[in-house]
């Protein structure tokens, strides 16, 4: 017969587990990295900016803001997202299960 004591214990492990996933994930800094570049001015652009602003020409950020679209992609990323997003589905889905349950045993 399986103890409280044991499904409690491994309900904490899956916990601390998903935890340790979910923290290396964001550790690795790839979304907020990518999210850098998408905002970055070099110094040719702004000079220029800064030229066309005394000549009084029209401004518009669409030429000034330099999209740098670099894959740094590799099989390891691939597999740590695709694993990341596994884990979070199958996550979310465990706990509206658990959490369904827990309504149904308070409920009735």
């Amino acid at each position: 017969m399986i103890s409280y004591k044991k499904i409690f214990h491994g309900v904490i492990w899956f916990l601390f587990l998903s935890f340790l996933v979910l923290y290396f994930s964001q550790a690795s800094g790839y979304y907020e990295n990518l999210n850098n570049k998408k905002a970055t001015l070099t110094e040719e652009k702004i000079k220029e900016f800064e030229e066309d602003v005394k000549k009084g020409k029209e401004i518009k950020i669409e030429n000034y803001v330099v999209d740098l679209k670099k894959d740094y992609g590799n099989r390891v990323s691939d597999f740590g997202l695709f694993t990341s997003q596994t884990f979070a589905k199958y996550f979310e889905k465990g706990l509206t299960a658990v959490f369904k349950g827990i309504d149904k045993m308070v409920n009735n």
